[in-house]
């Protein structure tokens, strides 16, 4: 009987939160995070509990008004039907994914924490219970991959710290006088981290009693591409949050790289929330593929992990045209579903290469559509969208050269560093000159690079695939003429000789491909 108690305890939270205001209705709130933590003790380890001391002290941070918030009816059918839709979810996918032979409403209670977290988010009543529902959100994405894939007492106290970066990223700006050297000491990381790449040399796996973290080659690129995008274009104070992106590359153990990556989401999506609930809708479906791999049967589960991981890629790169999504979420995203594509079979590999297609071709219909739409308001460059596609298209070559993993990364650098422009230099000079021949598709610029080893790593994999990247090169060098009245969002930063960081690297990254190609054919 002991079992249900979890489920008992959830739900009389969860009454009290619907019944009260105030000081109640945190203790319902908190009610429902004991009793998640109470499952996973039952279901794991007395040791997990130590996973709920972030999500408890996330609510307790997060106190309710005193009185109800006055709704109309309205809200109050659209709240009642969501919540209601949510826990059906939940229960679902929990009476599909069971743990063992332990009742269903015992492995349901993390589902169903984060399912409120859902609720909330889509249907808040104010401020603070959308940033409730995020910490519940990212608690229960914790919990649920804790429950499927256990991990030790220091992995699941920060797994379970996860929950408090979205209150973090709200209220935890860089100090003035020590962001030049925070900005500095993150260059410093990046440059380290590409040394390391180049030289072949991988950081290995250290361990921090039962806390793992494993790098190689290309995590160690994704680190850099990360970070250098955190200290260059992220917002005025919230450098910080580019930590976040390298710990989910970086973490070892599935219920850390996870919720670290919703924990991003949530605090890149504070200053600007455009696109936010397609990137929770693609954190969700992607971070269920460790759930999938642990608990689900091996003749469905494999096909799902892939299409899980094409999908939540394809909704993410739509939500991705927001300056902040798109300079430290895509980043993250991308590296960690490259380095999943790398696990996949050959039979798995060709459906999600067929989903990556479909993808492409949609991401840059919609932008075309824009076009016609918008002829001449505010709108996304259709530019954008076509190094989107090729970028999908590169995911799944899985060529034996590695070109399709290079491509990303270079089409990645072009998408969240170089792709911005204050406006304010003068195309008249030699200085602006540069800037426009860095962010073109033509040498030497990142773009041209990028763009042309994935056409030849696509043609390696298929020839269906390689047609369809020679035809968004191709389309490339046209987008300039639609693009002439889009706005390139440009995110508001001072002045400094960090502007300059972007281009440079484009133009580097443009000759190093041929200055090695042509190493390679005069040493042959």
């Amino acid at each position: 009987m002991i079992v249900y108690l979890p489920a008992v305890l959830f739900a009389g939270g969860l009454l009290l939160v619907y019944g009260s205001a105030g000081r109640s209705r945190q203790a319902g709130t908190i009610a429902m995070a004991v009793a998640a933590v109470s499952a996973l003790a039952l279901l794991l380890a007395p040791m997990s509990t130590v996973f709920g001391i972030g999500p408890v002290a996330a609510i307790l941070l997060l106190p309710r008004p005193a009185k109800r918030v006055p709704s109309s009816f309205e809200g109050l059918t659209r709240r009642g039907v969501t919540i209601a839709a949510t826990l059906l979810v939940a229960l679902f996918l929990a009476s599909r994914l069971p743990i063992g032979e332990n009742p269903v409403l015992l492995s349901a209670v993390p589902w169903f924490l984060g399912a409120v977290g859902v609720a909330w988010f889509v249907s808040p009543v104010d401020q603070l219970e959308r940033l409730q529902g995020q910490v519940l959100m990212i608690a229960g994405v914790a919990g649920v991959i804790l429950s499927a894939v256990p991990a030790g007492v220091l992995t699941a106290g920060v797994a379970g710290a996860m929950a408090l970066m979205p209150i973090a990223g709200e209220r935890v700006r860089v100090p003035g006088r020590v962001r030049p050297a925070f900005s500095g000491l993150l260059l410093g990381l990046a440059a380290v981290a590409v040394v390391l790449a180049a030289t072949s040399t991988s950081v290995g796996r250290a361990n921090l009693f039962d806390l793992s973290v494993n790098l190689t080659g290309p995590g160690l690129l994704a680190v850099a591409v990360v970070v250098l995008a955190g200290a260059v274009m992220s917002p005025i104070g919230s450098e910080w949050v580019a930590l976040l992106g390298v710990l989910s590359i970086a973490a070892a153990a599935p219920s850390l790289r996870w919720p670290a990556l919703a924990a991003l989401i949530a605090a890149a999506t504070v200053l600007a929330r455009t696109g936010e609930r397609p990137a929770w809708i693609a954190v969700g479906v992607v971070s269920v593929t460790p759930v999938l791999a642990a608990l689900a049967a091996p003749g469905w589960s494999p096909r799902v992990q892939a299409v899980a991981l094409a999908v939540g890629l394809v909704v993410l790169l739509f939500a991705a045209g927001a300056e902040w999504l798109r300079v430290l979420a895509l980043p993250t995203t991308v590296f960690l579903v490259l380095l999943a594509v790398g696990s996949l079979s050959a039979n798995q590999l060709v459906r999600f290469q067929w989903i990556a297609a479909v993808g492409a071709v949609l991401i840059v219909s919609w932008g075309l559509l824009g076009v016609v739409v918008q002829p001449y308001g505010r709108r996304e460059a259709i530019r954008d969208r076509l190094i989107m596609g090729l970028l999908l298209l590169a995911i799944g070559a899985r060529d034996s050269l590695g070109l399709g993993d290079l491509a990303v990364v270079l089409l990645l650098v072009d998408l969240a560093l170089v792709r911005f422009d204050d406006g304010t230099t003068p195309p008249t000079r030699w200085t602006g000159r540069m800037l426009n021949l860095a962010r073109s598709s033509w040498p030497p610029s990142v773009t041209f690079a990028g763009a042309t080893l994935a056409v030849i790593a696509d043609l390696q994999a298929s020839l269906v695939l390689g047609l369809l990247a020679a035809l968004i090169w191709a389309g490339l060098q046209l987008a300039p003429l639609v693009d002439r009245h889009a706005l390139v969002p440009a995110p508001v930063r001072p002045r400094s000789r960090f502007r300059w960081i972007g281009p440079a690297v484009s133009i580097a990254c443009g000759l190093a491909p041929a200055i090695i190609l042509r190493m390679l054919r005069l040493s042959g």
